[in-house]
């Protein structure tokens, strides 16, 4: 049946249709830097929990998003009957969690030699030219048992009840995946450092710290702060919004939040408010004072579920993980 090219989604999904034309594309809708991801016995058990957060979010009805993962799935289940199998992923947080969860699921139900297959893209892929994909795969290469196994421990670290063996990576050789490294170290960052902080909501603190911004100048101030932008707009609004929306703000003046993907009638208020420092978010910012000791902390990392009686953090300076005390 030729070939089935799997991507991180529908820009550049669309886009390798037009490019390969003869491909069957699969592209694989999630975001597994968020949320829960815990170990479960099955694809379809993860898929219903992925399907359910994301409602949950607001981010589609219910119905349809288990109606799509289900259908992704069951793409995905179509694989044996291919001839060939292309991952095609960039270098960033958001694609390397994808490209782990499918080799660790071809891990498990091999091909044969040859007929799975790796781009690895040191760009975004919907932001190619029809002409520099078609260059890129001459860079197909045959995924090797070695990658299998890398990613297959690299996922279910990821999916732990703790992060400790997701930092423990560190000690392998991750030549064989040169993209998870770097992956590794931005996944650790998202855990709340010793100010109780992610990296991402310390940088929009930064990006806010010589005064109000409107929403979608802390977004592109935050992008340029990152070595390879993993976050999308949804994501971003609703890490803002628990700045601004916490017992103690970080910030003020953030119109309308929290951000609602299906109610139009509030972009309006909200992207066009300017928020700014509160003097506990200038306090935390200066390392003064701890986010966590005044705010709750109920969220996922992984499949490490963080609240403020089991709070894992991260000292990006130090590279070191800080047990609940």
């Amino acid at each position: 049946m030729g070939d089935l090219v799997i991507t991180n989604g529908d820009a550049a999904g669309e886009l390798l249709r037009r490019t390969l034309p003869e491909a069957e594309i699969l592209p694989w809708r999630d975001v597994l830097h968020e949320g829960p991801v815990p170990l479960t016995p099955s694809l379809a058990e993860l898929t219903r929990l992925r399907a359910d957060y994301l409602a949950r979010r607001g981010w589609g009805e219910l119905a349809q998003l288990r109606a799509d993962f289900a259908a992704r799935d069951g793409g995905l289940a179509q694989s044996p009957s291919f001839d060939r199998v292309v991952l095609w992923f960039e270098h960033d947080l958001f694609d390397q969690l994808q490209l782990l969860q499918l080799l660790d699921w071809f891990a498990s139900r091999p091909r044969e030699d040859g007929s799975l297959l790796l781009v690895q893209a040191s760009d975004f892929l919907g932001r190619q030219t029809p002409d520099a994909l078609l260059g890129l795969t001459k860079t197909e290469t045959s995924v090797s048992a070695q990658q299998l196994a890398l990613a297959a421990c690299a996922w279910a670290a990821f999916r732990q009840a703790t992060p400790e063996t997701w930092h423990a990576p560190f000690a392998l050789d991750l030549a064989p995946l040169p993209y998870v490294e770097p992956a590794v170290r931005r996944m650790l960052e998202e855990l709340p450092g010793p100010d109780g902080l992610s990296r991402t909501e310390r940088q929009m603190l930064r990006a806010l710290a010589p005064g109000a911004l409107t929403p979608a100048a802390v977004f592109v101030a935050v992008q340029r702060q990152e070595e390879a932008v993993f976050m999308g707009d949804w994501s971003f609004w609703g890490l803002l919004d628990g700045l601004a929306l916490a017992d103690e703000p970080l910030i003020e003046g953030l119109a309308a939040a929290p951000f609602e993907p299906e109610e139009a009638g509030l972009d309006q208020a909200y992207f066009q408010s300017e928020p700014s420092l509160t003097s506990f978010g200038e306090e935390v910012l200066a390392g003064g004072a701890d986010h966590a000791a005044k705010n709750e902390i109920d969220r996922w990392w992984g499949g490490t579920h963080l609240t403020n009686d089991a709070l894992w953090r991260y000292d990006a300076e130090a590279q070191r993980l800080i047990a609940p005390e």
